[in-house]
């Protein structure tokens, strides 16, 4: 009866369901696994799969049978698990325990262009800033404004840390944790171009780099650009920068080199004529002075069914709340060269040409003047006294 009841243990033993066994302080314990731990695996009834094993720097540990195997993130009692359940494909029933025999030491990592990088080892209460005065700080080429540490868990923050001795204790000064990535930036000094450029905004620098370097990067001005009037500022010191000269006459003497940090200003230009109605282009051109009707049409384009003897010309007052209207043949100066049917323009003044089948409508000038902001509710429309047939 006794040798029964042995042999009934021993086959209970044989097929009981994979057991894992673990330590109580595996069982209280959050503790992941990292590379330079080294664990004991022990298998209860299969003692030849017992190991000692070393997390290696790929994160994994070498066991006999499965071979390498993934530790690194995992609890021990996790690892026991997928122990257990692996070798169950070769054995009957392991049952696996697995504890820490060597914990590794606690670091954490400084990379980037920090003064000197590498592996600190982690305290308890350890700050950024420690970390920092530790390593030296930034290198000449590292950007101190923007420390990144990150954690364990793959989150990230982002640390301006200048001045790093007087930030201890402070929001700043972030408490690290074993784990910590610390990472030092490259310092990228940057130009910037804004205004009536394609791709206003800010672009690294880069050694020897010229005007229309820059103004490349930002895709080019726009037609709206004033380029009499664009500025440059280098080291606080703002000046006039005469892209005029430079684009359209090509006087590579304004491509000087760039400074870093220099900012680009291409201003709009402010003086325009609007042109609307039968042309190929509407919209709004740089007004020279002297400009006469004509030279807006020819640079808008005008449209085949034009009609060319009933151009408007819409001034307006904003001080006294008016828009004038006035009526221009301008077959008048085509034909007979009557200077006064191409009028002289003034800057702000809005060219219409009517369609030869619709003809000159009073609404068309508001939803002009309104579309380009020029009128509200207290501006009145006049008609001008000045007509040419």
């Amino acid at each position: 009866m006794r040798r029964f009841a042995c042999r009934a243990l021993a086959l209970l033993m044989i097929f009981q369901t994979p057991g894992v066994a673990v330590s109580q302080e595996a069982a209280g314990s959050a503790y992941l696994l990292a590379p330079d731990d080294i664990v004991s695996v022990t298998v209860v009834n299969f003692p030849n799969l017992s190991t000692q094993a070393t997390v290696l720097p790929d994160g994994t540990i070498s066991v006999p049978i499965l071979g390498s195997v993934k530790a690194s993130g995992k609890t021990t009692e996790e690892l026991a698990q997928y122990l257990a359940k692996e070798w169950d494909r070769f054995v009957v029933r392991p049952s696996v325990t697995v504890s820490v025999y060597q914990k590794r030491k606690a670091t954490v990592v400084v990379n980037g262009f920090a003064a000197k990088l590498g592996t600190l080892e982690y305290r308890p209460g350890m700050r950024l800033s420690d970390a920092l005065a530790e390593v030296g700080g930034a290198s000449p080429a590292g950007d101190i404004t923007k420390v990144r540490v990150t954690r364990r868990s793959g989150e990230s923050q982002t640390y301006d840390m200048t001045d790093f001795p007087r930030l201890a204790g402070t929001e700043r000064d972030v408490l690290l944790q074993e784990g910590d990535i610390i990472f030092v930036p490259e310092r990228r000094t940057q130009v910037s171009v804004i205004g009536q450029v394609l791709r206003p905004g800010s672009y690294d620098y880069r050694d020897e780099m010229t005007v229309l370097d820059a103004l490349g990067l930002a895709g080019g001005v726009l037609e709206s650009a004033d380029l009499n009037a664009a500025t440059i500022e280098e080291e606080g010191v703002e000046r006039k920068l005469d892209l005029d000269a430079l684009l359209r006459r090509g006087d590579m003497s304004v491509n000087a080199k760039l400074k870093p940090g220099a900012r680009i200003m291409v201003p709009e230009w402010q003086n325009r004529t609007y042109v609307f109605g039968a042309v190929v282009k509407p919209g709004f051109y740089p007004y020279k002075q002297g400009d006469r009707i004509l030279d807006a049409l020819n640079a808008s384009g005008v449209a085949q069914n034009a009609e060319m003897r009933e151009v408007r010309v819409i001034r307006v007052d904003k001080a006294k709340g008016e828009a004038v209207v006035t009526r221009y043949n301008l077959e008048d100066f085509l034909k007979d060269g009557k200077m006064e049917a191409n009028a002289m323009l003034a800057a702000g003044d809005v060219v219409f040409i009517p369609d030869k089948k619709r003809g000159f409508q009073w609404q068309d000038a508001f939803s002009v003047l309104t579309g380009i902001g020029l009128i509200d509710q207290t501006i009145r429309i006049l008609t001008g006294n000045r007509y040419r047939y």
